[in-house]
């Protein structure tokens, strides 16, 4: 079959809605869906094959499948494993997730490499930074090709809360967030900007009263999905988009520059023993080029708070 080809592991509520955004997104003609659970693969495949006979829906061939459909992929979105609990929701609470992920991304990770080294892979379940370094370390797959949604959506909601300061358009809103995705996450506070007025001169240019601080900013934004996560039960409409904005860069080459988890390979002195979110140019090949930005003395501080916190986690579940 011509055309392209997304590989998508994982079902759940995650899953699910990236499955919803990836049939609409007109980007493949061919979507594989792998779960441990095949009856819920089965399923989804046939509701989506069913919404295929409707205007509008391009005519996608979405099915169930083993690895084996690995092979000839462009893009593999990985979403497998649990997720946090309502009753888990705090900022470090993705960590609880670690020992039992690391162990399903090894094993899937080894089924991929079996059967290609060429498709570029996406991962959403967290701790996202973890399940990146242990891809991109231990299975000698192109770095270039491994990256997580990492603080993709932390930053489109540091964007949501300045817009919402400024009563504007947050397409308008050029802000990032770096380091972990997790609690000690942190805006570049010298990079928000409107209109090229950076943050400091919000109050004087756009009239406001007052700003929030950059602590508040990072707390408020790291508690943006628990918020989501208490109330609803499970996040999935933004980190399904952020993968599927991801997917989109890759197969139109578009080059766009967001945060993504990826293994530093120099950046901020780290020689490929740890992963976290840096903006990075998302292209045809994965990851084109990763930014190391400029930071002040606070930002600075951040970052090896979330280096050191990383390294901590990454430590925990390495084999022996």
């Amino acid at each position: 079959m011509s055309g392209h080809k997304l590989v998508l592991i994982g079902l759940g509520h995650v899953g699910d809605a990236v499955l919803a955004h990836a049939m609409s997104s007109k980007l493949f003609s061919d979507i594989a869906l792998i779960d441990a659970n095949t009856q819920l693969a089965e399923g989804q495949a046939l509701d989506q094959h069913q919404a295929t006979a409707l205007p509008g829906v391009g005519n996608v061939h979405v099915h169930v499948a083993d690895y084996d459909a690995c092979a000839d992929a462009d893009v593999i979105i990985y979403t497998a494993g649990p997720s946090i609990r309502p009753d888990q929701a705090g900022a470090e609470s993705r960590n609880l997730l670690a020992a039992k992920n690391a162990s399903i991304v090894r094993e899937v990770m080894a089924e991929i490499t079996q059967r290609t080294r060429d498709a570029i892979i996406v991962m959403v379940s967290n701790p996202v930074d973890l399940l990146v370094h242990i891809a991109a370390t231990e299975f000698d797959y192109p770095t270039e090709k491994i990256m997580g949604t990492g603080l993709l959506l932390d930053s489109a909601r540091l964007c949501r809360i300045v817009a919402d300061m400024l009563d504007i358009d947050p397409d308008f809103v050029h802000a990032a967030m770096l380091g972990e995705h997790g609690a000690t996450g942190f805006p570049y506070m010298s990079g928000i900007s409107v209109a090229g007025v950076s943050y400091p001169q919000f109050p004087e240019v756009f009239g406001i009263d007052q700003l929030l601080s950059a602590e508040e900013l990072m707390t408020r934004t790291n508690y943006a999905g628990m918020e989501v996560l208490k109330t609803k039960g499970w996040t999935s409409a933004g980190v399904a988009a952020s993968a599927i904005t991801l997917a989109q860069s890759i197969m139109l080459n578009s080059k766009i520059v967001v945060p993504v988890s990826t293994l530093l390979c120099g950046e901020y002195g780290q020689h490929q023993d740890v992963s976290l979110s840096v903006p990075c140019i998302i292209g045809e090949n994965g990851i084109e080029k990763r930014i190391e930005v400029p930071l002040d003395a606070w930002e600075e501080e951040k970052m090896q708070q979330s280096i050191t916190a990383l390294k901590k986690l990454i430590a925990s579940v390495s084999k022996k």
